[in-house]
């Protein structure tokens, strides 16, 4: 149970972040447009409050910063939010922010980091108040549970590390002849052509499995962690960031909460050196930009920060097309998700897939990229705000009650491993839609859990 201070404490954050919130909507509706510029600052400097003071709460109330449901929210912010940095460290380079929007957008863009700050606000409230810090009493799995999950690891790990050699070979073929850009430039299959990219998918939920399996057999786990760490290496330095650095966090998340507790100071001087380092070199190269002496004299946080945080793109184009083109559409991208359970085995792109608001909304804004395979993402905030409008917070508020529960799954470490696995889908949220969200879960996971049940039920009927 939660001490009497601490509740006080997390009570008066949440109240303090929603005067300072309604503080700049208000703010807003007495300036109107005759001051943009400030407006955007003050926003800017609520949604960093809100950042600090929830980092420090959730401290404070037996949280830490290597808890997936904070890195959930923490992407969130990064991806969505995290121009409000520029806004408020280099205001005065505020034209260059937006790749796609002019100062003729600047309503449009205030009310959609508006509806942003509310969105974090709300998955931020959410997740102090429903936090459980009581300590869990760790049930040890069976011999039959271990054997279970031992084999079930086995069996997807022998297909899916040569599948994944072969898509980093592929990888690597297609920058070493079109440069990191063509990676961004290519549509993503799911059928019988995208096979091998499909079979990797499997790779780290049998990691995953297996680190809890083999916990106390360090060569084992240990052998685990420097190929996860190859292969994260690997990506990132080809230019894919998320699916690189995703992967591996989780892993590392999951390490310290079943196999031994991880340096603080190791974990967050590496995460300082990616940010400070690596990460502005790598948006020079994706971005392809020349080293002009505005680069040069661009901070690194400067440059990795305006390439990161371009996510809040796509909710401003739907803000711009909804409800004034075209109305809301009630759950549908929801219910299109749920149509991914069904097998993919007789279209080389999924129907899901096909109708996803990433693609359209790339063919509403820019056909050209279309047609050659690029596209803009999507965000958790565009699909909300698309399908539901004001009313998404509940939503939202509902997902990040269920992701805050299982990211504290601690019972039996076998079910830990599969709740983790599950954030392989939902840490791809923030920055995309729901379809490539459930799509994961439901085959990427859904088949090792119920490989991992007729394993179990073998073996009893054995025994």
């Amino acid at each position: 149970m939660m001490s009497a201070t601490r509740l006080d404490i997390l009570v008066l954050a949440i109240i303090l972040n929603f005067a300072i919130c309604l503080f700049t909507m208000l703010l807003r509706q007495w300036v109107v447009d005759t001051d943009i510029d400030f407006i955007l600052i003050a926003q800017s400097l609520g949604i960093l409050s809100l950042l600090i003071i929830h980092s420090v709460v959730w401290l404070k109330i037996g949280g830490n910063f290597l808890s997936l449901a904070y890195v959930f929210f923490l992407m969130v912010f990064i991806f969505n939010l995290g121009k409000s940095v520029l806004f408020v460290f280099y205001s005065e380079q505020g034209a260059a922010f937006f790749n796609f929007f002019s100062k003729a957008d600047n309503q449009v863009i205030v009310r959609a980091i508006e509806y942003g700050y509310v969105g974090l606000l709300i998955i931020s409230s959410t997740m102090l108040l429903t936090f459980n810090n009581t300590v869990i009493q760790v049930k040890q799995p069976s011999f039959l549970q271990l054997s279970a999950a031992k084999y079930t690891g086995i069996i997807f790990l022998t297909f899916s590390a040569p599948a994944t050699l072969i898509d980093l070979y592929a990888i690597v073929s297609q920058v070493m002849a079109g440069g990191y850009f063509a990676l961004f430039n290519s549509q993503q299959n799911y059928g019988v052509s995208g096979l091998f990219k499909v079979l990797s998918f499997f790779l780290y939920p049998a990691f995953y499995l297996l680190v809890v399996v083999y916990r106390k057999n360090k060569t084992i786990i240990y052998s685990i962690f420097l190929v996860a760490f190859a292969i994260a290496f690997l990506k990132l330095m080809l230019g894919m960031r998320l699916v690189a650095l995703v992967p591996f966090i989780i892993l590392l998340s999951l390490w310290d909460c079943t196999v031994k507790t991880l340096n603080r100071k190791l974990v967050y001087g590496g995460a300082a050196f990616l940010f400070t380092v690596i990460f502005p070199a790598l948006s020079l190269l994706r971005t392809g930009q020349n080293i002009s002496q505005h680069v040069e004299n661009s901070s690194a946080l400067y440059r990795i920060i305006s390439e990161m945080s371009d996510s809040i793109s796509p909710l401003i184009w739907i803000m711009q097309r909804v409800p004034s083109q075209m109305d809301f559409i009630y759950g549908d991208s929801l219910l299109l998700a749920l149509t991914t359970i069904v097998p993919n085995l007789f279209w080389d792109v999924h129907p899901a897939k096909a109708g996803s608001l990433a693609l359209w909304l790339v063919n509403e804004v820019n056909p050209w990229i279309a047609e050659r395979g690029g596209g803009y993402g999507f965000s958790i905030f565009a699909e909300m705000y698309l399908n539901f409008y004001w009313y998404g917070m509940i939503v939202l508020a509902l997902f990040t009650m269920f992701i805050n529960k299982m990211a504290l799954v601690r019972k039996n470490p076998i079910n830990t491993a599969f709740a983790f696995s599950c954030f392989l889908g939902f840490l791809l949220w923030p920055r995309g839609e729901a379809v490539a969200v459930a799509r994961f879960i439901f085959w990427n996971v859904g088949f090792l859990w119920i490989s991992y049940h007729i394993l179990l039920l073998v073996f009893h009927r054995i025994k």
